[in-house]
């Protein structure tokens, strides 16, 4: 199997809880992207799906975004409980 992975539900979630931090947050993706030392194209693959987070990312994420990496996974296991019934 190769390196690519394919976008299942819970990608979709993921994809989705990301954009909406971001947004609620009050960042555009350059801004992320700045504060994060990455460029902008890095920010737009997490919020896409084409790229995963490592835990450490997601962390300095979270921590942008004001919020834990408990309350985000508080979010994310919601959202999938939310979305049980929605096809892949």
């Amino acid at each position: 199997m190769s390196g690519r992975f394919t976008k299942n539900h819970e990608q979709k979630v993921l994809e989705a809880l990301l954009r909406e931090l971001r947004e609620e947050s009050g960042h555009r993706q350059i801004d992320v992207a700045k504060v994060l030392g990455i460029h902008q194209s890095m920010v737009s693959k997490y919020e896409a799906g084409e790229r995963r987070l490592d835990i450490l990312e997601l962390r300095a994420l979270c921590g942008l975004f004001g919020i834990t990496i408990a309350d985000f996974m508080d979010r994310f296991e919601s959202r999938l409980g939310q979305d049980s019934h929605a096809p892949d």
